[in-house]
């Protein structure tokens, strides 16, 4: 009867032979000194040829008792030591093979198989001769060609050492790292390593780096490395992890290719913890060195650009970045203020925490926060961008945020088009800017040029509902209201405010209150949605309902502030323009961001005739 053939306790493969039992390798009969887990490790590979070891088995085998973070520095030193008593290459294995977000895989011949075994205990004294007259000959052959390849003569060396072509990296994710320093309070750290690695990236034309916004949703996923690729549609990923001890920081960097998934490089910096933001551009140029990427002058330069930086300085302007996405809380922005504030206390030559605090100023002061008046927010916020272009011009974030800003304090509208055009040279894959910029071109009636720009965002952010929503917005602002329902739909009832306003404009105003209701119930009676609430209420004859969100709004403007357009848009809901067009010109004394959009919005449409609308359009600076 046949059975199953047991695992053998000696494998051979290549020049090297394993004992299992006993522990030992050896090459060509010679032991190499090698034991302890990387021995072990080998074994669990050859056990099973062919097939993925996971990083989880070898933790449950090898490191059962140690912390995550024993096992992470503990296998990577094992691999190294295994992969040098191989000679083996992880960018290019013959032996062991990492399954990227995975494990390890053996891919070479174990015990003959596909391969005749050589019997080197089989010699004689003449076959003894022949070979040493053999080395004699490859001696003086060996000999010739170093000096050709050593010289490269008539072009011998990069004929003899064709390096495999890397593969084409058209877009690159860099997913965020992981914390594993054993504190949960350094996940600011990490989150704000991964932004910055992310900025660097971006700093070059190729390939196309995904933004943070949608990076981030992978922040402890389980999802495979094909699934993220295929769902952020990019050829390869970076990830690693960082760990930060004392007064040093350690970050180890895998990059892969997702199909099929190979890792391509990876490697370890241990830096002080001053140099860990300089560490990113250093990074970055590894990056792109593996991948072959072919740099300007310009983008060399940007690269080389970064300093060290006070480690306490640092430490709060990476809380802040932590605390200041778009779109977060008041209380947030106040959090990222006071952090780059301190920041800045602590370095105060360091630019990008001017640059950041410019904009959490800027977006303090934004009517979907509700929080202080444009008016208050905006001159600290342009104190801040000129102290950063000052120290530093070459920063993308502070043109981006001297653009908003020259546009809502003095209406600018061609300097703050030339500022997103330079914080695009600067940093072609900054999602924000070409988000930014197409708003701008949006609220001038250039739709087409807004929608490549918005196009190009979602591209490097394919996950935001931000940017898709906007293709929904343009098509609302040319009147393309069935189109715009339809774009709008097609995301989650976050958006419901947008199909609320189409219906305003189509006059079923049943379904608008439905919508803007639903929008409520989401995200709160937040001051901007109630004023186009009490609209369409007015729209719908309720004018009583109008005029109790009103006195509703009047209530909450005596604790804090409401932008002087929320009362526009609610006045107009019962009828009174005179009372509409007041608000609009107190909007633009007190710097109300949302005159943005005066040109293109749809419900100020009754307005557009009156006198003093047209008036308030050329004091806005509209181009003609």
């Amino acid at each position: 009867m046949k059975t199953s053939s047991p695992v053998p306790s000696t494998f051979r493969f290549g020049v090297f032979e394993l004992d299992a039992r006993a522990g030992e390798l050896r090459k060509r009969g010679m032991k190499i000194r090698l034991q302890g887990q990387p021995v072990d490790i080998l074994v669990m590979l050859l056990e099973r040829p062919g097939e993925p070891i996971t990083r989880e088995e070898l933790q449950k085998k090898l490191w059962p008792a140690d912390t995550f973070v024993d096992f992470e520095q503990g296998l990577n030193n094992a691999m190294k030591r295994l992969r040098a008593a191989l000679d083996d290459d992880a960018e290019s294995p013959h032996f062991v093979e990492t399954v990227p977000r995975r494990g390890y895989r053996f891919i070479g011949s174990v015990n003959g198989s596909g391969q005749a075994p050589t019997d080197e205990a089989k010699t004689t004294d003449s076959a003894g001769a022949f070979i040493r007259l053999a080395a004699l000959g490859a001696l003086a052959v060996l000999t010739v060609a170093a000096v050709l390849v050593g010289l490269n003569v008539r072009g011998w060396r990069d004929r003899l050492f064709i390096r495999s072509p890397k593969p084409e990296i058209q877009a690159l994710a860099v997913l965020p790292l992981t914390n594993l320093s054993g504190d949960p309070e350094h996940e600011y750290f990490a989150d704000g390593m991964t932004e910055s690695l992310i900025t660097e990236l971006g700093k070059i034309s190729t390939p196309r780096v995904i933004s943070r916004q949608s990076v981030m949703q992978y922040k402890a996923s389980k999802k495979s490395l094909r699934e993220i690729a295929g769902e952020l549609k990019v050829d390869a990923v970076l990830e690693g992890t960082v760990i930060r001890s004392g007064d040093r920081v350690r970050v180890t960097i895998h990059l892969s290719q997702a199909v099929p998934e190979h890792q391509l490089w990876s490697q370890e910096y241990d830096r002080s913890i001053r140099d860990a933001l300089s560490l990113q551009g250093e990074i970055a140029r590894a990056v792109t060195d593996e991948i072959q990427v072919k740099l300007t002058p310009e983008e060399r330069t940007r690269l080389a650009s970064s300093r060290s930086v006070k480690p306490e300085a640092q430490d709060n302007y990476l809380r802040g970045l932590f605390f200041a996405p778009q779109g977060k809380r008041e209380s947030d922005y106040q959090k990222a203020i006071a952090h780059f504030k301190t920041a800045i206390e602590e370095d105060p030559t360091f630019a990008p925490a001017y640059a950041e605090l410019a904009m959490a100023y800027f977006w303090l002061g934004n009517p979907e926060q509700g929080g202080p008046s444009a008016k208050e927010t905006l001159p600290p916020a342009r104190a801040a961008v000129t102290k950063a272009l000052e120290l530093d011009p070459s920063l993308a974030r502070a043109h981006l945020a001297f653009g908003l800003i020259l546009l809502t304090s003095e209406w600018n509208w061609s300097g703050a088009e030339n500022q997103y055009r330079i914080a695009l040279k600067l940093n072609p894959n900054c999602a924000d800017c070409h988000f930014t910029y197409g708003a701008l071109l949006a609220a001038l009636g250039r739709y087409d040029e807004a929608i490549v720009q918005t196009n190009q965002a979602i591209e490097l952010d394919p996950l935001s509902s931000l940017y898709r929503n906007w293709l929904a917005a343009i098509a609302f602002f040319s009147r393309q209201y069935d189109l715009s329902m339809k774009l709008a739909e097609n995301l989650s009832d976050e958006w419901a405010f947008s199909v609320g306003l189409c219906y305003i404009q189509k006059k079923m105003y049943t379904q608008a209150i439905a919508s803007f209701e639903k929008s409520i119930a989401r995200t709160g009676r937040q001051t901007d949605t109630l004023g186009t609430l009490a609209l369409v209420y007015g729209l719908a004859g309720r004018k009583s309902e109008t005029k109790k969100i009103i006195s509703e709004l009047k209530e909450r403007s005596r604790h804090h502030y409401v932008f002087p357009s929320v009362f526009a848009y609610a006045y107009l809901g019962l009828g009174d323009k005179e009372q509409a067009l007041t608000f609009l010109e107190r909007a633009y004394e007190e710097q109300d961001p949302a005159l943005f959009y005066l040109k293109v919005w749809p419900l100020l449409d009754p307005l557009r005739s009156e006198p003093r609308f047209q008036a308030l359009l050329r004091r806005v600076n509209f181009p003609q």
